[in-house]
């Protein structure tokens, strides 16, 4: 299976839009498919009446073993038979089985016959009312798979971008900025760019403060912190500049100045990112021993198992996986 692009869908949370979109999704791509599509998730679900316009168009067949796989066809891997859903909220089976469709994709990358993963939104509030204690995928894959240098970055044709932290309170970003926070997001982002098929990739890093702190007038930590480190990637040949007022940066690096740009707290870095692709921006965990891309949008209770899901974000989410594969993530 090593020389065939099998990429594991996992359905999230089953009470939002992930099965819909992963239907649309494999409906807009097939049959012009360049990879092997195994979805992981519970079949009285995705045959839900809601979902069957787009179900029974599509070539999908039961895995019960993991025998030859050919492209051309899509599979299902039924972690659950569980059927009597909670729609529109959160709820702790629904938690649940999000985490086991995850654990079971990760078991068979791990074991050798799915390559990459490609992950459907899955709710937090759900993860914890099912006594599951991360917060969203990037904490729960590094968990399964004990990686120690794993960040959240995002793709856009035009931005591409590496978070330092991710779910920290604005409050508490400036302690939680420290030397291995810091060094791990800029590595992050030279093996993210390398991963995009980028050499040498222009590395810029945000400044934290109003005007990256203006020599120290509104804040040091660019002159205490982020500089000295900058300075040491630099000395290890990264082609890393900054700190830089966020207020321009983004503009610079949409304007191709620089390829990565890293922010250094969750709004400072989603905020140009969805601007310019709330629909198609893509989500990767960059640091895991396998490719993992994701929509860059929750799990839109409201609109669930209504037909109204747009899957722009999936499926940019799975030709990006399929592209990423070759160079690993």
């Amino acid at each position: 299976m090593n020389d065939k692009k099998v990429i594991g869908i996992t359905m999230g949370d089953n009470g939002g839009i992930g099965p819909e979109i992963v239907l649309k999704a494999l409906f807009h791509l097939y049959p012009k498919l360049d990879f092997i599509p195994v979805i992981f998730g519970s079949a009285p679900i995705l045959f839900r009446q809601e979902l069957k316009e787009w179900a029974e168009k599509l070539p999908i067949r039961f895995i019960f073993g993991w025998n030859k796989l050919e492209l051309g066809n899509i599979y299902f891997y039924s972690v659950s038979d569980y059927s009597d859903i909670t729609i529109g909220r959160p709820d702790a089976r629904n938690g649940r089985l999000s985490y086991d469709y995850i654990q079971a994709c990760a078991d068979a990358i791990r074991l050798g016959p799915v390559t990459a993963m490609a992950t459907a939104p899955i709710c937090k509030e759900s993860l914890q009312m099912a006594g599951i204690g991360f917060t969203g995928h990037t904490t729960l894959l590094q968990h399964l798979t004990g990686g120690k240098n794993v960040n959240m970055a995002f793709f856009t044709q035009r931005l591409k971008v590496v978070l330092a932290t991710v779910h920290v309170p604005l409050s508490k970003v400036s302690e939680a900025l420290d030397e291995t926070v810091l060094t791990k997001a800029i590595r992050s982002a030279q093996h993210y760019g390398e991963t995009l098929g980028i050499e040498k990739p222009r590395i810029a890093v945000a400044g934290l403060n109003p005007h990256a702190g203006e020599n120290g007038m509104f804040g040091r930590e660019e002159l205490d912190l982020i500089q000295p480190i900058i300075g040491v990637m630099q000395k290890e040949g990264l082609d890393v500049q900054g700190p830089f007022p966020a207020d321009t940066l983004f503009h610079r690096a949409y304007h191709n100045e620089f390829d990565i740009v890293v922010a250094l707290y969750h709004d400072q870095g989603l905020i140009p990112i969805k601007m310019l692709g709330f629909h198609d921006a893509v989500n990767i965990t960059v640091g895991l021993p396998f490719v993992r891309t994701s929509p860059d949008h929750g799990t839109a209770f409201d609109i669930a198992y209504q037909g109204k899901a747009s899957a722009s974000s999936m499926i940019q989410s799975l030709k990006l996986a399929s592209k990423l594969i070759k160079h690993g993530a």
